[in-house]
């Protein structure tokens, strides 16, 4: 993986036209941050919150979206509590055009404590993460989503690393259905992504051509943990993915003021 380290000094990142900044968080390190993140978020998300039955999930959720707002706005200068997202049909979540100067995309995913956000200008984003669990009919769920070349590709596997290949391929399809917006109606079985078996910190990039829609992405997988995957596509094919870090955890604190 390729990463950078950055400080908030400035209160601001300048994002370069041919790359693609991927952050990702472990929400249980800002617990103590809670009522700050609160603080910035909308009525309408404090309301979402609140029907959270476990706190945990709460809690989470409270974090996510303090994180999102407060990236967005080291993005694009908006004031964290200003932001106001849209959202299309299936959810996903946007900024309003008269406010997006910079033409700032972005998408987040989250997998109980973790999550990534995405950042890119000019071009579509769809970003995925999953902790990987052991599960007996992974196979039989492979048969039903994958298509028959990634079957193949992930019977090919060993069998100590066949979990490693469907999350490989399970994170780079949510990511390319993420991007095109429209859930889980854009059929899974119409395009084929690669399966990797990778060790933790590296990642794989490839093109993933939609067939049927005339187009080519590109997408990133990579491995955070032992149990940890994700990936990320765009709908360009001249970027890089650059896994972006925060020199100083508590630097987050200073973006919340």
């Amino acid at each position: 993986m390729k990463k950078r380290n950055y400080s908030f000094t400035d209160k601001s990142i300048n994002l370069p036209k041919n790359e693609v900044h991927i952050w990702n968080f472990d929400l249980n390190k800002y617990l103590l941050l809670i009522d700050k993140f609160s603080n910035i978020l909308s009525e309408e998300e404090l309301m979402r919150a609140d029907k959270f039955y476990f706190d945990r999930d709460k809690n989470w959720y409270i974090i996510s979206r303090g994180l999102l707002r407060v990236f967005v706005n080291v993005y694009s200068s908006i004031p964290a509590k200003e932001i106001n997202f849209i959202f299309n049909d299936f959810g996903k979540p946007s900024l309003q055009k008269s406010y997006n100067i910079y033409d700032l995309h972005f998408n987040l995913s989250h997998s109980k404590n973790y999550m990534n956000i995405g950042f890119v200008n000019d071009t579509d984003i769809g970003i995925d993460v999953e902790l990987m669990k052991p599960f007996k009919d992974h196979l039989e769920i492979a048969k039903r989503f994958f298509s028959t070349a990634e079957v193949e590709q992930l019977l090919s596997f060993p069998a100590d690393k066949m979990l490693d290949g469907f999350y490989s391929c399970w994170t780079a399809k949510e990511s390319v259905i993420k991007l095109s917006g429209e859930g889980l109606s854009f059929p899974l079985k119409e395009f084929d992504v690669q399966l990797v078996n990778l060790n933790v910190g590296e990642s794989y990039n490839y093109k993933v051509d939609l067939k049927k829609r005339l187009k080519v992405l590109l997408v990133e997988v990579f491995k955070l943990k032992d149990d940890l995957y994700g990936a990320c596509a765009v709908s360009n094919e001249m970027f890089d993915f650059i896994h972006c870090y925060l020199e100083d955890e508590k630097e987050i604190e200073n973006l919340l003021h």
